[in-house]
């Protein structure tokens, strides 16, 4: 009856012609356990896809391409191998009490009621074509894909070995088992191998329509590893969650979790987020290498004078200490660092974290926990009950947190946190908008850092050129006497000229004149003109001398701070006396315009008060 059905409702939408129906009928009865649509689409009358799409639309059932569906391996072992051949049907996914079920003929009952007996779900059927069940049978029941080629060039030999306490509990225990297919490992394993090989701080597993998007980050630049089938998603993912702990049946909202893997003598933590997309659920990886947290002040690119500066501010008793800048800068390695050079025995460290990204040895950290009320506020008063030092708080996130961190700096704590703003200066304007007092930002500050993170150039294929035009003008330059230096691009840096990175910074310490100025509330100009005569560097000056000095370049100095072109907000810092040597690729042009950046500047100037640069004629035109 079902073939009888399915051959009429070809013919009813005239997709066949009786004629044709007839014939293959009579084909039919001389191959047995052969189907009626494979027998039409052989003699040519109709494409697999026509069938399928054709019963779809008379049915109104929908139609699935299982090919670019994400399948759930949890649900195809709901469903016996041997029951979805007979019936030429695949289970694609459930939830709670029903299964979607692909069907090459849907109107095969006997089938929806066999597989609703041996599931002991509802069943929603989908059209698919017989070849595409057929496939999916082969493909997720033994997950013969060959994984090597998918993988591309990434190393197949070494494994992760995941460091997890299952901590007693065995429903966990034999889902980590279940997921124990080898070539899902196997892929799951490479791509943190090859992520932690590159120095990449986030894998990112991106679905599409059609596919599997695989991109790291590496030094801060999203890169593009590879493009893997739509199959591979399901147990992908599920096997991420599974080893991060995580539900794998929900997918409808977002999950955090963490896992620690163990390559040769190495552990790396890594940090899991995923999120539900239009494709499925986005995941993000963030690779942890913990010889990020061991950094001093000399290995993050300060100046001499800009490191004496820290350190003078880090070793007072008291006080409040910021690094400011925008996500992905740099600041928690900066904070770690900071703790690095004044850790002792003497001293009670404890940290207020979101989350505890490394883990520091002989320091209490703590990691904050919104949904439990365990919020930056809250613990901030429970560790002033502790006895600390110093207090490390990640983030100053509202008013409440950043008052209490005040206070807490009054009453002989030594503080460290940071702030979301673009500059030095900002910071004591931001913290005058989150509601604290500006007489208490005054007793209180001790030094606000500024800082970006930009590539370097990569040693081994460095070669000169002489910058265009263009390039000098993007960077606020009318003219730059000899050559720089760039990466031409090699395998050791991937073609990309550049490897690993260091900090560009401005050092703004807290002088008896600058604290009088925020006490008064004085102007974000009146501040920047004070803390550039204290001898601030502005952070786009130290930008140009790492590029004079060939450790950078423009391109990527203009990636990551933005030059502006409105000049009237310096007016007010011209004629500053300063102590900024010119950098020594500048050299003047006219007396009408600044050579360092192309500003306008007045013949009595001495200093450039958009870029910091003196003028070789200052004291000619001084006089």
């Amino acid at each position: 009856m079902a073939v009888k059905k399915i051959g009429e409702m070809l013919v009813e939408s005239g997709l066949i012609s009786q004629e044709q129906l007839d014939d293959a009928l009579n084909d039919s009865k001389g191959q047995k356990g052969v189907r009626l649509g494979a027998i039409i689409s052989k003699k040519g009358y109709a494409s697999e896809i026509d069938i399928a799409q054709t019963l779809s639309f008379q049915l109104s059932i929908p139609y699935v391409d299982i090919s670019n569906s994400v399948i759930d391996p949890e649900t195809v072992k709901l469903l016996n191998e041997k029951l979805s051949q007979k019936y030429c049907v695949f289970p694609l996914s459930h939830d709670k009490r029903i299964l979607k079920l692909a069907m090459s003929d849907p109107l095969n009952l006997t089938a929806i009621d066999d597989v609703k007996f041996s599931t002991g779900l509802q069943i929603h059927p989908c059209v698919a074509t017989a070849s595409d069940v057929n496939a999916a049978i082969s493909r997720h029941y033994h997950l013969n894909e060959p994984i090597e080629d998918l993988i591309g060039d990434f190393d197949k030999e070494r494994r992760v070995e995941l460091i997890q306490d299952l901590g007693g509990d065995r429903d966990l225990a034999d889902q980590v088992k279940k997921s124990a297919a080898p070539p899902i490992i196997k892929m799951v394993d490479s791509i943190i191998l090859h992520a932690v090989d590159a120095k990449a701080s986030d894998i990112h597993i991106e679905p599409h329509e059609k596919g599997v998007k695989l991109r790291l980050r590496i030094d801060g630049i999203m890169k593009e590893t590879m493009q893997l089938p739509k199959w591979v998603q399901g147990p992908v993912v599920s096997r991420i969650k599974l080893m991060s702990k995580m539900d794998i049946t929900e997918r409808r909202v977002s999950q955090d979790g963490r896992l620690k893997v163990r390559i040769g003598p190495k552990s790396v933590d890594v940090r899991v987020s995923t999120l539900p997309t239009q494709y499925g659920e986005t995941v993000v990886m963030r690779v942890l290498d913990s010889k990020s947290a061991q950094l001093d002040l000399k290995g993050v690119g300060l100046t001499d004078d800009d490191a004496a500066r820290m350190l003078d501010a880090i070793e007072r008793p008291q006080g409040i200490v910021l690094v400011t800048g925008p996500t992905g800068s740099g600041k928690t390695s900066m904070l770690y660092a900071m703790l690095q050079t004044i850790k002792n025995d003497k001293i009670n460290i404890i940290t207020i974290e979101d989350p505890i990204e490394y883990e520091l040895k002989d320091v209490n950290q703590v990691a904050v926990n919104d949904k439990a009320g365990l919020t930056f506020s809250y613990t901030l008063r429970s560790v002033l009950r502790q006895d600390p030092d110093v207090i490390l708080v990640g983030e100053m996130r509202d008013a409440e947190t950043a008052v209490i961190a005040h206070q807490a700096s009054l009453t002989g704590h030594l503080v460290f946190s940071t702030l979301h703003t673009n500059d030095a200066v900002s910071s004591v304007i931001r913290l005058k908008n989150m509601g604290v007092a500006p007489y208490m930002i005054a007793s209180a500050l001790n030094a606000i850092v500024a800082q970006r993170l930009v590539r370097k150039i990569c040693g081994y294929c460095k070669e000169t050129y002489i910058p265009s035009e263009g390039l000098l003008k993007k960077a606020g330059i009318s003219k730059w006497r000899g050559h720089l230096h760039r990466g031409a691009g090699c395998a050791q840096c991937g073609g990309s000229g550049y490897i690993g990175r260091t900090g560009i910074f401005e050092v703004m310490t807290v002088t008896d004149k600058i604290k009088s100025l925020i006490a008064m509330d004085a102007s974000e100009r009146e501040l920047l003109s004070a803390v550039m005569e204290a001898g601030m560097t502005p952070m786009h000056l130290n930008g140009l001398k790492k590029v004079a000095q060939g450790i950078t370049t423009f391109e990527e100095l203009t990636r990551v701070i933005y030059f502006s072109n409105e000049a009237e907000v310096y007016e007010d810092i011209a004629g500053i006396e300063e102590a900024y040597e010119v950098t020594e690729a500048a050299e003047l042009v006219d007396d009408t315009v600044c050579p360092s950046c192309s500003k306008p500047r007045q013949p009595d100037w001495m200093l450039c008060p958009y870029c910091g640069a003196r003028f070789k004629n200052a004291e000619s035109t001084a006089h």
